[in-house]
């Protein structure tokens, strides 16, 4: 069984889809799948391109034109592939949506795509976040052309079918499995407090993050011991913000590849996870694998994923949020029992059952 793979996706950094995609081509290839991915240069550590090693032997950062001209290259290697046919079922992976595939596309091919969420735009309590422009549009085009749909949740599949109309037999949910490995030997950073509460990922737009920060920045200026943990880098206007706030010093930055990350999760406090739209939310079943309590938004993707395993707050009120942070942060007895129930909870999403139901619906393309 040969499974061809767009490379898109891999033109990205470090983020929750690349790694959402390298870890399925490689569990997919340990189930005894063909898979190939046209892909000369990978721009994350999850997956390597054809040229990898070479480009790292001569390059010790990343050279934008020339890692641009090579992902033109990899689309072009892409486009032959599906014109050459030499393949059972496509997947594709471009966050854009592109639809020039289906210029190459032979008409009895079959091919098979990931809804992560529907890219609308979502009112915050501060005003409006995530213009999507075409992209839901795009997602609908291509939805209504692909022979299966996997959602990656059941408020994924309610969003696609709000927003399209599609035959609802072509859709599957099947639900991420736990992606981060974590078993893997955990890695201080350098610089770590010994109580901190986390915030992983992207924090701009519908994370909330802004809004978070303002809620509980009152509370956390007073407190001695503890403070805000961010993964990756700051922004200026992001400094800006807290400078204003009288909380500089009480928010660090954090750079987190696994092993550091793994680390961050296992000691945290708490994982806060404010957000106010989400197909899944992958952070807070990493979170839960690893036994760190979890507070995030009352929404439906991320009531799929903690159950009831998680501290859940109102992400567009002060107090909710405020209150919820406090009740772990202040409650030794809350936490323990929300760890309990988090590596319990983390359980039912495993990587294998993830893999597991998308070989079988690869192979029913195929019939």
């Amino acid at each position: 069984m040969k499974l061809l793979v767009d490379p898109e996706i891999f033109f990205y950094g470090r983020c929750g889809m690349v790694r959402y995609y390298s870890m399925l081509a490689q569990q997919l290839r340990e189930a005894g799948i063909e898979v190939t991915i046209p892909l000369y240069l990978s721009n994350s550590d999850f997956i390597d391109g054809r040229f990898q090693k070479l480009y790292r032997s001569i390059f010790n950062r990343p050279r934008n034109f020339i890692v641009n001209r090579v992902n033109r290259l990899s689309k072009k290697w892409y486009y032959k592939c599906i014109e050459e046919n030499d393949y059972d079922v496509l997947m594709i992976t471009s966050p854009v949506f592109e639809d020039v595939f289906l210029e190459y596309l032979h008409s009895n091919k079959p091919f098979i795509m990931v809804v992560h969420d529907t890219m609308r735009c979502v009112l915050g309590p501060d005003g409006l976040y995530d213009p999507s422009g075409a992209n839901a549009d795009r997602l609908a085009y291509l939805a209504r052309r692909a022979t299966k749909v996997i959602c990656i949740s059941n408020k994924t599949k309610a969003d696609l079918i709000k927003l399209t109309p599609i035959d609802s037999e072509k859709l599957v949910v099947i639900h991420t499995g736990n992606l981060l490995n974590s078993s893997m030997e955990a890695i201080s950073p350098k610089v770590l407090p010994e109580r901190y509460l986390l915030f992983v990922g992207d924090r701009t737009g519908r994370k909330n993050f802004r809004f978070f920060i303002r809620a509980i920045s009152g509370w956390l200026e007073k407190q001695e011991k503890l403070v805000m943990v961010c993964t990756g880098s700051s922004t200026k206007w992001e400094q800006d913000l807290l400078k204003s706030l009288h909380i500089e010093d009480k928010v660090l930055y954090v750079e987190a590849p696994d092993s550091i990350l793994v680390y961050l999760y296992k000691n945290a406090v708490a994982l806060v996870y404010p957000s106010l739209y989400e197909g899944f939310g992958l952070p807070v079943l990493e979170a839960m694998s690893l036994g760190c309590p979890v507070v995030t938004s009352e929404m439906e993707a991320l009531m799929e994923v903690g159950g009831d395993a998680v501290m859940y707050i109102d992400p567009y009120s002060e107090s909710s949020i405020l209150k919820g942070v406090q009740s772990i942060v202040e409650n030794q007895e809350t936490a323990l029992a929300l760890k309990s129930k988090g590596l319990s909870m983390a359980e039912q999403f495993t990587i294998q059952r993830m893999v597991h139901s998308f070989k079988q619906e690869i192979l029913a393309c195929m019939e």
